[in-house]
């Protein structure tokens, strides 16, 4: 069994010895190159070339919490590099912690970039462009609008070639793409089910089951079954959920209080029951008067009991 392990090991080392070799001489490249430029500006910083005196706050803070990246990164490539773990090490946090420092000041960077680009060329030596100077103007030595914002800058310089003067609104108005035949009756099929499935009572007690919800008490006007106000209902229901999405009371109109109050006096309540009443007692055998026959609603509507009235008087 150990020759085996030893085996498989020297198979795996002689396989990804070549890519670590290639590895290794990139670090050291890197790391040559690294350590004469620092070699270089340690050497002009001593002398005095690179005054760090005075200078911004912000870029002293935001050159700190570089340096500190660079020496958690190389401390874990040294651990890695040995074989230590680093699970559950305060290295993690620290890295994470400055990692997360220099991501939220890049909008810093964004907002400052065109200040900090005036203030190394002045220190650099670098001459203010022309556009910025003006001749009439008497030079002085702590003039502050020397760091003004330049808006040349914000031209675009370069024209386009096509540009022929004229304005053109962007486009910005929503397309959609085009269906094909099949797909816009799975959709259209898809639609209807979901509504079937949301005017269906026992479909949404049982969400509402599923869900844990609560057990609601609700105003009965009429039947369940009466499609008025089935559609009276899913309209009362989509307006509260406007009312609790944005956060108002949405008063009730007069054409909406009077239909409401119809839908309440209506016989009582009961609308609906007397539908197909007639065809129940049809095969009772009652005595019909003339006209009566073919009559396919009885005391279903508010028609029939007008008739019943004009009857009764005319007997009278």
């Amino acid at each position: 069994m150990e020759e085996t392990k030893l085996s498989c090991d020297n198979d795996k080392i002689e396989r990804e010895a070549p890519q670590l070799v290639t590895v290794l001489k990139d670090i050291k490249g890197g790391l040559d190159d690294l350590r004469a430029k620092v070699h270089v500006l340690t050497s002009k910083v001593k002398s005095g070339v690179y005054p760090t005196a005075d200078g911004m706050s912000y870029l002293e803070a935001k050159h700190l919490l570089l340096l500190n990246y660079c020496q958690s990164l190389v401390y874990y490539l040294l651990r890695k590099a040995k074989g230590l773990p680093i699970q559950g090490h305060p290295l993690v946090h620290s890295l994470l912690e400055t990692r997360l420092f220099l991501e939220k000041i890049r909008p810093i960077d964004k907002k400052l970039n065109y200040q900090i680009k005036k203030l190394t060329n002045l220190t650099n030596g670098n001459p203010i462009p022309m556009e910025d100077v003006d001749p009439n103007k008497p030079v002085a030595s702590d003039d502050s609008l020397k760091l003004r914002p330049n808006p040349d800058m914000l031209i675009d310089k370069v024209a386009p070639e096509d540009d022929d003067g004229l304005y053109r609104p962007p486009k910005i108005a929503p397309t959609s793409m085009k269906k094909s035949k099949e797909e816009r009756n799975v959709s259209r099929k898809e639609k209807q089910a979901l509504r079937q499935s949301q005017q269906n009572e026992y479909a949404r007690d049982l969400i509402n089951d599923l869900e844990g919800r609560p057990q609601e008490v609700r105003e009965v006007i009429g039947t369940e079954d009466d499609s008025e106000v089935r559609r009276y209902k899913a309209k009362m229901e989509e307006r509260a959920r406007r009312e609790e999405d944005l956060f108002t009371r949405a008063p009730l109109t007069s054409m909406e209080k009077k239909k409401l109050k119809q839908m309440r006096n209506s016989r009582n309540g009961l609308a609906g029951l007397a539908d197909g009443f007639y065809d129940d007692i049809k095969s009772l055998g009652l005595p019909l008067e003339e006209g009566d026959e073919g009559q396919t609603s009885f005391m279903d509507s508010d028609g029939g009991e007008r008739k019943l009235k004009k009857r009764h008087k005319r007997r009278h």
